[in-house]
């Protein structure tokens, strides 16, 4: 494999994975250095599309840098339509059960950080990334785990207005990542589109109040989901800005980053 201009500095390998622990099986794709070493390594939540074409490319972005990275599939194998309309994929993600997925999420650690490993360091801590709806499974695992690194792209921070059943009852709103972000102790880095509707600035100045640790860059002109080419807010130069802003926070706050 080659390393494209541009695009990092190590070789890498890549591919679809069965993340194995205990006796359960679990999806994900990971990418991760074609080199001998153990890598700093970054847990990705996706966004409510799943792991799509858009997520692998993010991890095989982030693995030329240097970083091993496993996205999960928190849908088990059933994502919404990739053609899903943004509102309808999120309902989907809303459906998704908390506590299934922090099972799945902490599998994940369970895995990297086996000492019978050989590519990873996530015994000495690991990155946390979510996009869109990701972020509210990612940000209480990242309380979960103290020695993480917390970054959040395009993700709704605050609870949508909750419908209401045939009688006007309202129906249930799962938690979202302004109930528990003041529970991260590790580093947080964030970055939104000024034109995203479901991240409005006064909830990025409400996470800053409950975690002043936190950096964010909003970003002029850009909506939401910026980093996913398959969308219509797709920013090429947003995207590419964020990802080397990524580099730079893991790079920082990872051990061997």
């Amino acid at each position: 494999m080659s390393v494209l201009k541009g695009e990092g500095k190590v070789p890498i390998l890549f591919g679809s994975s069965s993340i194995a622990v205990g006796t359960l099986t679990h999806r994900g794709y990971l990418a991760r250095p074609d080199l001998t070493g153990e890598w700093p390594t970054i847990v990705i939540a996706p966004s409510e599309w799943g792991v799509t074409s858009a997520m692998k490319d993010i991890c095989r972005r982030l693995a030329r840098h240097g970083f091993a990275v496993v996205a999960v599939d928190l849908y088990r194998g059933a994502p919404p339509s990739r053609d899903a309309e943004t509102e309808d994929a999120a309902e989907s993600a809303r459906g998704v059960p908390a506590s299934r997925a922090a099972n799945d999420l902490d599998a994940v650690v369970e895995f990297i950080t086996n000492p019978a490993g050989f590519w990873s360091n996530a015994e000495a801590g690991f990155g946390v990334l979510s996009f869109g709806e990701g972020g509210r499974f990612a940000v209480p695992f990242a309380a979960r785990h103290a020695g993480s690194a917390l970054a959040l792209v395009s993700t709704r921070l605050r609870a949508p207005e909750p419908e209401r059943d045939l009688d006007g009852n309202e129906l249930p709103v799962p938690d979202y990542p302004l109930t528990s972000i003041g529970s991260v102790v590790g580093p947080i880095f964030g970055a939104s589109g000024r034109d995203d509707e479901t991240v409005p600035l006064d909830d990025v100045m409400d996470l800053r109040r409950l975690a002043p640790h936190a950096e964010w860059a909003v970003y002029d002109g850009v909506g939401e989901h910026f980093t996913d080419d398959y969308t219509e807010g797709y920013d090429d130069e947003a995207s590419r800005d964020v990802l080397d802003r990524l580099v730079s926070f893991f790079e920082k706050h990872l051990p061997g980053g």
